[in-house]
């Protein structure tokens, strides 16, 4: 993944029912990976602060409960390198009742404006491995684990857990032996360990069981990947829909990198997801600063002392104030590192904040608009029902009730994923849809996928209801149709629809604007519907020709891209 907008790059939090050696276990766990990162160096994790390199400062904390036993324990590695400030810190605690809770944070401080690509910390799964970590009834495991039929109830018990509050992915081995399949379902389930849970249904027994089970809705069939979200309600059809299902066709193209998205949806929760408050009402008292401070006042005490005292011989007191002065100035040197060094706590804290201030300001952003896209939404629900009201009126005064019945159970649901959503493209009569399946496939991977292909379908069919107005007569353009829309018409709001770029747009960033066209040319597209807002802000970019006489676009709609918002003046 590329550096998020925060600071914070990655964090997996977990609990460890059996905390007993808890801090032992993180302890030598966290110094054989630091070996392993600085072999020419001899780790030292006693409380305290431990120059690695010179780049790399290492700080041990140690934190202790009333009767004084050690509760928990907190690991920090920084490194100062040129791209970025690069730091990792391993916290744990235990509580009274033997239970304990692991968080391990890697914040990404950039020094320049080239994109990072921090990845997930190899210590992760070393503490797993070793802590083997819980999420309600399921065991967190570096490897997925096997689930044959008679473990399939266990599964669905996991899977149904009021308890859970980690993605638990479920994958199920093909009909066929499949290296590539294998390969990449393996990597998937070793990067998510610690932050979700990880099954493989091992024969077809073992679908054929979970699919009675939880039903059509919620299966997982040969060769593919879901994703099952906490809060897992089998019995409501709807539900299946929060729970990703990436098919096997996408694990087996050498060239569909859509698999890599399991990973990072499941990172990106792990990162909403709130520290337990064990973790975060957490303090560490700075007992080496405190150390130190008393060191100085003792020395500056005795230094008072011995020049208040009238001096017995000149040699030998000149000899203890050069020994004094000596002293005094390490001390000096001491204190002057470590206000340097809480000089560069505080700029990095101050980092954070201001990362978690603009990390506020977009959500409240993206609060308000979806506020106004829902009560847009709910106006035309409004008026749909009300359209559609009328006219079963209208069919029962003539006798019609079998059609209103039939039009009832005939009606298709939208899509809720843009993997549903292209594979229906082709009831979309009068479009010619050219644009990248990948770049529009990859936005299932956002948090707002659902509500987006939602939207989108409802975009395509306003496009698509305007092409056969406009082949059936209809004389004015798509905004014309949106605005004072023909009978029977699907329009768009017409708040979110743009016939054109700005100047200054087109000037700077046209060439993102062409797309393809029947034919293989690239097209200049400048009218779009907008979808979502936020960071990604999907948009749908259309041509009309609809009208048109001559070329390979004349009479269509060619719909060219849909993906997230494009570069304009306002996003730079």
């Amino acid at each position: 993944m590329t550096t998020p907008a925060g600071t914070l790059a990655h964090r997996t939090v977990f609990s460890v029912p059996d905390a007993a050696t808890l801090l032992d276990t993180v302890r030598w766990v966290s110094g054989a990976w630091l070996s392993r990162k600085y072999p020419r160096t001899a780790v030292q994790l006693g409380t305290g602060q431990h120059a690695l390199d010179d780049s790399s400062l290492l700080s041990s904390q140690a934190a202790y409960d009333e009767t004084g036993a050690e509760c928990a324990a907190r690991i920090q590695l920084r490194e100062d390198k040129p791209e970025a400030t690069w730091r990792t810190t391993v916290t744990a605690v235990r509580s009274t009742e033997g239970t304990g809770a692991v968080c391990l944070d890697l914040e990404c401080f950039p020094n320049t404006g080239q994109p990072l690509r921090p990845g997930k910390p190899k210590l992760v799964r070393d503490l797993v491995g070793e802590l083997e970590p819980r999420d309600g009834l399921s065991r967190l495991s570096v490897n997925a684990l096997r689930v044959t039929r008679d473990q399939v109830d266990r599964l669905v018990d996991v899977l149904c857990d009021p308890d859970r509050e980690m993605p638990a992915v479920v994958a199920a081995r093909p009909v066929r032996p499949d290296p590539l399949w294998s390969d990449r379902v393996s990597q998937t389930m070793r990067q998510i360990a610690g932050d979700a849970s990880s099954y493989l249904l091992w024969d077809l027994e073992a679908v054929d069981a979970l699919r009675a089970a939880l039903g059509d809705d919620h299966r997982v069939g040969p060769g593919a990947v879901r994703t099952f979200l906490p809060g897992v309600d089998p019995g409501w059809q709807p539900d299946a829909a929060r729970h990703r299902l990436l098919g096997p066709a996408r694990w087996t193209d050498p060239s569909d990198s859509a698999w890599h998205g399991v990973a990072r949806r499941v990172h990106a929760l792990a990162l909403e997801r709130p520290l337990p408050a064990s973790l975060a009402s957490l303090t560490f008292p700075d007992r080496t600063a405190e150390q130190h401070r008393q060191e100085r006042r003792e020395t500056i005490d005795k230094a008072r002392l011995l020049t208040s005292v009238p001096a017995q011989g000149t040699g030998q007191h000149d000899e203890e104030l050069r020994a004094e002065v000596t002293l005094l100035n390490g001390l000096l040197e001491q204190a002057d590192k470590e206000l340097s060094e809480l000089g560069r706590t505080v700029e990095l804290a101050d980092r954070t904040n201001d990362s978690l201030q603009t990390q506020v300001r977009a959500v409240i952003g993206e609060r308000d608009a979806e506020i106004e896209e829902h009560l847009i939404t709910l106006d035309e629900l409004q008026k749909a029902r009300a359209e559609a009201d009328r006219l079963r009126l209208v069919l029962l005064r003539q006798g019609r009730s079998e059609e209103v019945a039939e039009a009832l159970v005939s009606v298709p649901g939208i899509p809720s994923s843009f993997d549903e959503l292209w594979e229906r493209l082709a009831e979309f009569e009068h479009l010619t849809v050219t644009a990248d399946r990948r770049v529009a496939l990859g936005l299932d991977e956002h948090r707002l996928a659902r509500t987006w292909a939602g939207k989108c379908w409802t975009a395509l069919s306003s496009l698509d209801s305007y092409a056969a107005a406009a082949k059936g007569g209809f004389n004015g353009g798509f905004h014309a149709f949106c605005l004072h829309p023909p009978t029977g018409a699907k329009p768009y709001p017409i708040k979110q629809v743009a016939m054109t770029e700005s100047i200054p747009t087109m000037e700077k960033y046209g060439r993102e604007r062409l797309f393809p066209v029947p034919g293989g040319d690239l097209v200049e597209m400048q009218a779009h519907l907008k979808i979502g807002g936020g960071g990604v802000a999907p948009r749908v970019y259309f041509l009309d020709d609809v009208k048109g006489l001559q070329g390979e676009t004349a009479g269509r709609l060619v719909v060219g891209y849909v993906g997230p918002h494009l570069t304009n003046m306002q996003t730079n």
